[in-house]
């Protein structure tokens, strides 16, 4: 019985030994207990030479952040798409499969050549660890596989599997491509997250992520009064204030100063702060500003003469940034609102409505006022179809209409057709500028997509156009008017820069406010029918009337409207 129970006791040990051994080489406990940093400094080479923290300490604590779910916000030129890379190939070589992400396919062949064929050039033992490299986007590593994909095709993210997914450059992406990679993580059951861009607009892409997050500062104590500093937060949020935390030299060079005492601060010896130390997604906001290998002088000198504060606040700084020119509020919507109630019928008065198609069709429809007069947004409405639609036309007698021919564009012609020429497929075409190009005969109108939005946009901040009284779908009309962002592109072969919008959450209503005003744009608004020598009907074949108002004036016609009665209804 002795010699049993010891041979008992042995077997139990060995398997609990094998147990044990088997855990420590899981590719997830690998990857969660091996330091990324000391791994980096201890094998790496970058451009030739050793992989170093020097001039970059605030990096260090960040490549042995093991959190499921890292954020970065940054700054341009600050060692964040390194880290991103180095992190995804140390998990190949645990094992993982890693599925790396770029807004464009484009990315991904520049990424590859720039940055893997480099690293690989440099590291022998990881060019002998890597097969199957004949392709720009597929690795593998060890027993592990790297995926580079672009995110605007989703035939790129169908069918890979994947235990890590990294998001580079993610405020450059399609929104909605997000949600599809995350599924590549379903089957996981380690399921990592990096997310890694340069900020553009607030709640946004990587600041959407970054406030979700414990929101970690890089933060200094001065070794004069102790206080201490965190740079990014130190630092004006708006042009032409005072910067206090950035201070000359007797001999025209800047030094980072605190605010308190003017003391030089010390870049490399800082810690991270969270804000929120309680939540799971760890986030860091890394900035130019306590890097040691950008001038604070030249930050200092672009921010006092930069005419893009955007690109100066995203790059330089690594923060969002938005005023009223590029991107609404919604408390700026609602300030428009009256004490009218919405209409549910025409009143006397002309009509103009647009409309944006999908699943759901938004509607928004404009009482033509004067032209010294703002327009009246009398009628809001989301239709489930276009007879919907049809209804609206006749209960407001809609003069002209403006829809968006696309994706729907059979129905919509269709639509276009049952009520002859008022109503209008819009095409926005990149190529125009100026005024809309109108064709009767098509039932099209085109106009350059960011000239349409800038115009709907100027209603609201020069306040020619007033809201019903304050109501929950009005409050959704303001959000969705919030959702169009004026960003700031630049053509990487010309340096020619152009602004275009892109979409930060639902914007349907906003779309279809830019087709009413659209459609309204050159209808008149009321006329006193007593300022008018005659009124003159003629019968259409279609049996509406064609009402013309002669002024008094010039014995000219100013007017020509259509109606579906025989009635001027007085004002019109």
């Amino acid at each position: 019985m002795k010699r049993s129970g010891t041979a008992s006791a042995a077997t139990f040990s060995t398997r609990y030994l094998r147990r044990t051994l088997q855990g420590l080489a899981a590719p997830a406990t690998r990857s969660v207990s091996d330091p990324l940093a000391e791994w980096a400094v201890q094998r790496i080479r970058l451009e030739g030479r050793p992989f170093r923290f020097e001039g970059h300490e605030y990096l260090r604590a960040i490549y042995d952040d093991v959190s499921p779910h890292v954020v970065l916000s940054k700054a341009a030129q600050v060692g964040g798409t390194v880290w991103a890379l180095l992190r995804s190939i140390h998990a190949c070589l645990s094992g993982l499969s890693v599925l790396y992400l770029f807004p464009t396919r484009s990315d991904v062949i520049d990424f590859s050549k720039s940055r893997v064929g480099p690293l690989l050039a440099d590291n022998a033992f990881l060019a002998r660890m890597m097969s199957d490299t004949d392709t720009a986007g597929l690795k593998r590593i060890g027993e592990a596989f790297l995926y580079l994909r672009g995110m605007q095709s989703t035939v790129g993210l169908k069918s890979v599997p994947a235990d890590m997914l990294v998001f580079d450059e993610l405020d450059e992406a399609p929104p909605n491509a997000k949600a599809m990679a995350m599924e590549r993580l379903a089957h996981s059951d380690y399921k990592r997250i990096v997310e890694l861009s340069n900020p553009s607009l607030p709640d946004y892409g990587i600041d959407e992520m970054f406030v979700k997050s414990d929101q970690r500062h890089w933060t200094l104590k001065c070794p004069a009064c102790g206080r201490w500093t965190a740079p990014v937060k130190a630092f004006p949020t708006k042009l032409g204030e005072q910067v206090e935390i950035i201070r000359p030299r007797e001999d025209g060079s800047h030094y980072l100063a605190c605010p308190e005492c003017e003391a030089e601060l010390d870049l490399a010896a800082g810690e991270w702060v969270a804000d929120f130390p309680d939540r799971s997604i760890h986030g860091y906001r890394i900035s130019q500003l306590f890097s040691s290998k950008v001038d604070p002088g030249e930050i200092l000198t672009e921010y006092r003469t930069t005419r893009f504060p955007d690109r100066f606040f995203n790059l330089k700084i690594g923060i969002p940034w938005a005023d009223l020119e590029r991107r609404l509020d919604a408390a700026t919507v609602l300030a428009l609102c009256g004490d009218d109630l919405m209409l549910e019928k025409a009143e006397s008065g002309s009509f103009a409505m647009g409309v944006d198609t999908g699943k759901l069709l938004h509607v928004v429809i404009l009482q033509n006022t004067r032209r010294d007069e703002p327009h009246r947004l009398v009628h809001l409405a989301v239709c489930r179809d276009f007879e919907e639609l049809d209804s609206l036309m006749k209960t407001f007698r809609v003069s002209r209409c403006v829809i968006d021919g696309l994706p729907e564009t059979h129905a919509t012609r269709a639509f276009a057709n049952r009520h002859g020429s008022r109503v209008f497929l819009c095409f926005f075409n990149e190529t125009q500028r100026g005024t809309p190009k109108w064709n009767e005969d098509e039932h099209i109108v085109q106009i350059n997509r960011t000239e349409a939005l800038d115009a709907s946009r100027a209603a609201v901040r020069e306040k020619k156009l007033v809201l019903p009284r304050q109501a929950p779908l009005v409050e959704k009309f303001a959000h969705h008017m919030a959702s169009d962002a004026k960003v700031l592109d630049e053509d990487e072969a010309t340096g020619i820069k152009k602004y275009r919008y892109i979409k930060t959450g639902e914007n349907h209503f906003s779309l279809a406010c830019t087709y009413a005003l659209l459609a309204g744009k050159d209808l008149p608004g009321p006329i006193n029918p007593d300022h008018c020598l005659t009124w003159s009907p003629s019968i259409w074949a279609d049996d509406r009337t064609l009402w013309e108002c002669v002024s008094e004036e010039d014995q000219q016609p100013i007017w020509r409207t259509r109606f579906l009665s025989s009635s001027s209804d007085g004002w019109v």
